[in-house]
């Protein structure tokens, strides 16, 4: 049997509601939990419920799609489905993973963007529960699969967590990050840096390479580093 994918809408006007909704039906594998047009109780809707895919309009009244992304503590995936372009930006800041431009008059596009999370559901209920970290970022936690990550530096007061795709900023310590990150897969190669030894490129005398970073190796480190690394 399929798998389906737990859906909900939030979209202001009726008939682009019903339209949203034809598309949920014709995709087949996706079942529809809930569908508002009031932003506000789709906010409490989602406090109190788990759904893996959020299909969001951008303008509506009172509050507008990035403003309920701003009040989600825990966010589901989410496909943007609006008449407006000029979101787009700022939509992707919070990880959206498609945004489509209404009126959706090819169908394969809106498919592809639920098939995509239909695979990363898959991937993630197929993994363990202990395959990421979760950062604060202003108010929301934010997951992180290990994998994902290249470095973590220490900025401050703050640590910043680096992705090939994002820089995740937190108030907290290095010691505290480097407890929580697996031993097999991380290293603290400097006071001020914890790599991911996956992800290293090249070392030389004092420094390592990480996509194009050059990370500085301290010297009570590097021991450590190069008994963790396979080398001939």
């Amino acid at each position: 049997m399929e798998s389906t994918l737990r859906c909900v809408i939030v979209e202001d006007d009726k008939v682009s509601m019903e339209v949203m909704k034809g598309l949920v039906e014709r995709a087949g594998f996706l079942q529809l939990q809930d569908a508002f047009t009031d932003p506000f109780k789709a906010i409490q809707w989602l406090a109190d419920n788990e759904t893996d895919l959020l299909l969001l309009d951008m303008e509506m009244p009172g509050l507008n799609g990035l403003e309920l992304l701003k009040s989600l503590t825990v966010k589901p995936y989410v496909v943007v489905i609006s008449s407006k372009e000029e979101y787009a930006v700022e939509a992707y800041d919070f990880d959206v993973v498609a945004y489509l431009v209404k009126p959706i008059k090819e169908y394969s596009k809106f498919l592809n963007a639920v098939l995509k999370i239909k695979e990363k559901v898959k991937s993630r209920s197929s993994s363990t529960a202990s395959d990421r970290i979760f950062v604060k970022v202003d108010s929301l936690l934010v997951g992180i699969e290990f994998n994902t990550i290249l470095y973590v530096e220490a900025f401050g007061d703050y640590v910043k967590v680096t992705t090939a795709e994002k820089v995740y900023t937190t108030y907290n310590t290095m010691k505290s990050v480097e407890d929580k990150l697996p031993s097999s897969l991380f290293l603290r190669v400097h006071r001020s840096y914890i790599v991911n030894i996956s992800k290293i490129k090249n070392i030389d005398q004092s420094n390592l390479l990480i996509e194009k970073k050059i990370i500085p190796v301290g010297n009570s480190y590097r021991e450590s580093l190069m008994k963790k690394l396979n080398t001939l």
